[in-house]
């Protein structure tokens, strides 16, 4: 990379204005550049990275930037995050791609590297809201050039941002149900990865869609046919994706056994080194079970993973508060309560919750509210302070549509009809809102 970099160094994007066309031998060598990059994708291969990196030379030294390089240059922002941790220099050359893009008429190409920036790059720099309507919008583009498949990519995202960021669940089980159909005609890969959704939907909402019936056996009958597929096939970013789904599953269910199992399963994966979109959550999620479990058993290997989660979601944050700020208040809200300072602790909670609702993340507000009523609970001989706070969660949960999990937490703190408000889904939240 660094030999990249050097040479990357001098580059102007005024340069892209000037020479864009070359000879066919030149966009022949890029064609096959560009399909080597896509079979080396879904096998976290570590020489991914190697081939990103010679393609955007040969695109520096030929002066060539036609449509093809703004791979090369995507890939290249992608792993200056991925390798480098330069989150400014990935943004940087992610830009520089966009600029090629915007020189050239719009293809499959045009399609694939949109998803490549805003799902990958500038996730991590922009309110995930607005990153998913630039995918929907590399979406749009994708289906009225045609480029079916290709276009199927950053809808996949759209709904993963969707369900992440705490959308109705009840609206978006609709409209991924229609994603689900599209993709059994045009992106198989994809459709694994959607049912994967689709499943933690359905386990939110307590109920069973059967996602699967919709492919007619095409990618199997259930997440374990998805696994065993991508472990056949050696397709580590689909078999980390499956461990995760499941990881989220049991967080939200609170089985945090299996939820670690799970997690620690996904983490020995190749693909686990890459940041991706989910990595956010998978980091936020476990530091939260990390310092729960260090009150229950005094585990400094738990509270050492809580206290890494704070670290990176801190380092996340001062690209994108508006991604990262609840989060943040969360978990340092249950870092002083593990070093049992009520006060310190019951403001930050109050501030993740405030943060939630100001961001409209409906989820973490209720999840704020059921931590706090946890700790409170643990600290306090009045009991309604907690009580008060798992009513609130339950609301919560009923506004985003996850019916299940307020069913569970109802069930483990015993709330009667009396306790819970009647709250009904907002249809607020549209799914390209």
């Amino acid at each position: 990379m660094a030999a990249t970099t050097r040479l990357a160094s001098g580059f102007r994007v005024e340069q892209i204005r000037k020479v864009q066309s070359r000879g066919r031998h030149v966009r022949n060598v890029f064609q096959l550049f560009i399909r080597t990059i896509v079979a080396t994708f879904s096998l976290s291969s570590p020489y991914l990275p190697c081939l990103s990196f010679v393609m955007m030379q040969y695109s520096l030294q030929n002066e060539f930037y036609g449509i093809e390089t703004s791979v090369a240059f995507a890939n290249f922002a992608y792993f200056n995050i991925v390798m480098k941790q330069d989150y400014i220099g990935g943004q940087h050359w992610a830009t520089v791609a966009l600029e090629i893009l915007n020189q050239a008429p719009p293809s499959s190409i045009t399609v694939r590297v949109n998803w490549i920036i805003h799902g990958l790059v500038m996730v991590w720099s922009v309110p995930l809201k607005e990153t998913k309507r630039k995918l929907f919008d590399a979406y749009q583009l994708g289906m009225k050039i045609g480029a079916f498949s290709a276009s199927m990519y950053p809808l996949c995202f759209c709904s993963r941002i969707a369900l992440l960021e705490g959308e109705n669940l009840t609206l978006l089980s609709q409209s991924v149900t229609l994603d689900l159909k599209m993709m059994a005609k045009y992106n198989l890969p994809c459709a694994k990865l959607v049912v994967l959704d689709m499943l933690m939907i359905d386990e939110l909402r307590g109920i069973d869609s059967k996602p699967f019936y919709i492919f007619k056996d095409s990618i199997g009958n259930d997440d374990k046919d998805i696994m065993n597929n991508a472990q056949m096939n050696h397709d580590y970013y689909l078999l980390g994706y499956s461990y995760q789904r499941r990881f989220i599953s049991a967080f939200w269910a609170g089985d945090y056994d299996s939820a670690e199992i799970y997690c620690r399963s996904m983490l020995s994966l190749p693909s686990a080194k890459a940041p991706l979109l989910q990595s956010i959550y998978t980091t936020f999620y476990r530091g939260l079970i990390g310092f729960l479990r260090h009150r229950e058993c005094q585990s400094e290997e738990q509270y050492g993973i809580g206290l890494d989660s704070i670290v990176k979601i801190e380092f996340w944050w001062q690209f994108s508060p508006t991604n990262f700020e609840s989060k943040l208040f969360l978990l340092k809200a249950e870092n002083e309560a593990s070093l049992l300072n009520v006060d310190k602790a019951r403001s930050l909670y109050e501030a993740s919750i405030k943060s939630a609702s100001d961001n409209g993340r409906i989820h973490e507000k209720g999840l704020a509210y059921e931590f706090m009523g946890n700790f409170l609970s643990s600290v306090s001989n009045d009991p309604s302070g907690a009580r008060e706070c798992m009513k609130l969660a339950h609301s919560c949960y009923l506004q985003w549509g996850a019916f299940g999990k307020a069913a569970i937490l109802s069930m483990k703190h015993e709330l009667n009809e009396a306790d819970v408000p009647n709250t009904y889904p907002s249809s607020k939240h549209g799914r390209h809102e």
